[in-house]
This record gives C-alpha cells, structure tokens and sequence, in this order.
C-alpha cells in the first residue's frame, strides 16, 4: 500500500495556524449641508488599480500593495460620488451643469508611522451642452491614527469629505460664487 494518499491527506489536513479573519470597513463620511446650488453628479470613475474594494497602501515611494484581510466595504470611488451627491444634488436651484470625477489615487501612505490617507480626483464641470467648462485635479491627505488598515479606513473617510468641500468650493468659484 502507498503512502503517498496518506501523506497527501496529512499534508492538506495540517494547519499553519489560525488564519487572521477578513476585516471590511465602512467608509462613514460626515452629513454635510447641501450647497446653495444643485449640480447633477455623474457616477465616479476610478483608475484601474483603485477600483476594488481592497485597501491599497504605500510602503516606499512609488510603491502600491493591498492589505491582505482588510477591506472596504465598497468601492471607494461609490463613497466619493456619494459624498458629492449629498452637497450638490440636493442643493438650491438647479444650474444644468455635470459633475464628473475620476479618482485617480486612494491609498494609505505608510512610509512613515502611522501615515496618513492620500486621495487624488480629477474634476470636470459640464454645461448643458455638454461642453467642458473647467478641469481640475484635487489632492488631500488626512492623518491616521494608527499604522494599519484600521487607522487608514478611519483617515479615508476624512479625508473623502475634505475633498467634497474642496469640490463644492471649486464649483462656486466657477459659478461666480
């Protein structure tokens, strides 16, 4: 009789130690008050390394991995769109204009301990024609609070609704106030 089944079944059986359990986070962001204006919000885009629900992170410059067992909830960018929604779909008067975002980089910054959040979005404000009115890039950051994806997932979500404020701001100076 050959061993090698059984040697098989030991193998497959034996354990490396308890696995860590997955952990997903939800990205709360903060209610904000609606601006004084009502722009439409097209669904936000997301560079192809960003759009998934893992957490990526930095370790050195240059560099991008993702937290093992640590994940969001939900894409990252639905959060964005849905934190621009809250300030401008529900705002005064309407203006017939199109937001649409891309978020081009959300990642913990881990160089340093305990790092900090880091959310790049590209913005474009369209007319009613479809015509581009005006393009801008927005970056922000905010602090984590501990050096792990925990800490990192707390930080995404300030840091998200900094970036809706940055937003709104941007879309009243385009509008003359």
């Amino acid at each position: 009789m050959s061993r090698l089944p059984l040697l098989l079944l030991a193998v497959a059986c034996a354990s490396t130690g308890p696995r860590r359990p997955e952990r997903y986070f939800v990205l709360e962001t903060r209610a904000a008050a609606a601006a004084p204006f009502a722009v439409r919000v097209a669904p936000t885009t997301a560079a192809r390394f960003y759009d998934t629900q893992d957490i990526a992170f930095s370790r050195s410059p240059g560099t991008r991995g993702f937290y093992q067992f640590n994940h969001f909830t939900e894409r990252p960018q639905r959060i964005v769109q849905d934190a621009l929604a809250a300030r401008l779909e529900r705002g005064g008067a309407g203006t017939g204009l199109l937001l649409r975002t891309n978020l081009d980089e959300i990642f913990h910054d881990a160089v340093q301990a305990p790092g900090a959040a880091r959310i790049a979005l590209t913005a474009q404000l369209i007319d009613a024609n479809g015509a581009v009115l005006a393009t801008r890039r927005f970056s922000t950051a905010a602090p984590a609070g501990s050096y792990d994806a925990e800490g990192a997932a707390r930080a995404f979500a300030a840091a998200i609704d900094a970036l809706a404020d940055e937003v709104v701001a941007w879309i009243a100076s385009q509008r003359g106030g």
